[in-house]
């Protein structure tokens, strides 16, 4: 069921027995409708709760940032339930700037054990990787639009607070392991991201359940479920709010973003004119061999980055490959991966122009 009227806009999504999903305005909301316990990283009613009855996730917009910059995040979320008529004692919440029309809901089952993943998620300017120099937002100070992925988690089985924190865990690994697959890069380094800066989680279990369960880890087939539906919905929500996907990274130039290499990198150092350039760039950076050889220098480098090669360990592979694969006569001097990198562009400027 949708309603529209002037004043707000209502969606109905999903009944259960246990909870309902609905969107309002710019927030998806849970009614929770029977016992039940959780962990969240609200604001407000964060961490470990019992017997919640709305636990939301909310739309946070470029108007609502002057709102938000006279209180504290807190209180930002305390005004928001009461403007959506919602027991502010009995609701905890996550905020984000995807937008809720991008939200992605997968379930799975296994006989009378059902995990729901509900994902919002947008990694394309706030991705990071745990130990990336920080970056700090507050509301009450320097604020700017975000990428989040907030996560809600929703199990109709019995599970007590140390196994909710061991779904958090499965939950988490299986989110990243998607952001790891997809070789999204950071906006802080130039490593694979891990999570975004704002990253909301919220896993919640059914206590009128008769099934008790104790282990939510990998091994489980809890955690089986949780995994599944994480990594669903959490590749779903990313190409819906910002179009990552595994085709959007199948070029050469996709591979190289994370190193601050574009097409402006490359056709500033060219010797040809734009027009003719352009075409053969195009064609260049769209051949499958060519994405295999850039992912395979890439690999060299992440490599020494890690610490697993030394770069004098790297450096002869990196050029002897590419001049056998390119069929270019390129040498230099390669000490640092800003040389590497520097290379690589001037290769494949070299294949281009040849």
């Amino acid at each position: 069921m949708i309603i529209i009227t002037d004043k707000y806009y209502f969606k109905e999504i999903k009944n259960t027995p246990f909870y309902d999903i609905q969107i309002k305005n710019k927030s998806l909301i849970i009614k929770l409708k029977k016992e039940n316990n959780l962990i969240i990283s609200s604001w407000h009613n964060g961490g470990y709760q019992q017997n919640m009855d709305y636990i939301l996730n909310q739309t946070v917009e470029n108007k609502d940032y002057d709102d938000a910059k006279t209180n504290t995040i807190n209180e930002f979320q305390k005004q928001a339930f009461k403007k959506l008529n919602l027991p502010v004692d009995k609701t905890a919440g996550l905020i984000t700037s995807a937008c809720m029309d991008n939200v992605s809901i997968k379930t799975e089952k296994y006989e009378d054990l059902e995990v729901t993943a509900i994902i919002t998620a947008g990694a394309d300017k706030n991705g990071i990787k745990a130990g990336d120099p920080a970056s700090f937002y507050e509301y009450n100070h320097n604020y700017k639009p975000l990428g989040t992925i907030n996560i809600i988690i929703i199990i109709n089985a019995n599970l007590d607070p140390g196994t909710l924190v061991n779904a958090i865990i499965t939950t988490t690994e299986a989110k990243t392991s998607v952001l790891e697959d997809l070789k999204l890069e950071s906006q802080y380094s130039t490593h694979i991201a891990t999570g975004t800066g704002t990253d909301g989680i919220c896993v919640i279990s059914n206590k009128s359940s008769n099934n008790h369960l104790e282990n939510a880890g990998k091994h489980s087939k809890l955690g089986e479920l949780i995994a599944l539906t994480t990594r669903k919905a959490t590749y779903e929500a990313l190409y819906m709010q910002t179009a990552m996907s595994n085709e959007y990274q199948k070029d050469v130039i996709s591979r190289l973003t994370r190193f601050n290499i574009d097409y402006e990198t490359l056709i500033n150092k060219a010797t040809i004119p734009e027009d003719e350039y352009i075409p053969k760039f195009y064609e260049f950076i769209n051949n499958p061999q060519n994405i295999a050889w850039i992912s395979m220098m890439i690999n060299l480098i992440d490599e020494y980055q890690n610490n697993l090669l030394k770069i004098s360990e790297i450096t002869p592979l990196i050029m002897q490959t590419t001049q056998n694969y390119l069929e270019i006569t390129y040498e230099d001097n390669l000490k640092t991966v800003d040389d590497i990198l520097n290379y690589i562009i001037n290769s494949i400027n070299k294949k281009i122009e040849s």
